[in-house]
């Protein structure tokens, strides 16, 4: 499998791990292409997994934002080539993983 090289300085996606990274998180890159922002809230319930990348939609309906965010770092990271996945940790809190690294990403 031949691996490309991701500029991570390109502007959207620096916006899409500005739009994953609030609260306390965690950020690991690692350098087999995946880049994950893990956080300590409540996590992402299972069944809501693939909803939260749709636009518009959010979990608290009434709490900040227009829904957005979410749609747009999946918009970016496929541009990019790469996957989006999110998890929840075994301690609490939610793992967003980039992962331009797989197979699939190409």
């Amino acid at each position: 499998m031949q691996r490309s090289l991701v500029q991570a300085g390109s502007p959207s996606l620096r916006r899409a791990i500005i739009n994953l990274v609030r609260g306390a998180i965690v950020v690991r890159v690692e350098r087999n292409g995946v880049i994950e922002i893990c956080d300590d809230g409540p996590g992402v319930p299972e069944a809501e997994r693939e909803r939260i990348f749709e636009p518009f939609y959010r979990l608290k309906p009434r709490h900040r934002g227009a829904g957005h965010g979410l749609n747009l770092v999946l918009q970016i990271t496929r541009r990019h080539g790469a996957q989006m996945t999110v998890l929840n940790l075994p301690g609490g809190g939610a793992c967003f993983r980039m992962d331009f690294g797989s197979e699939a990403a190409e």
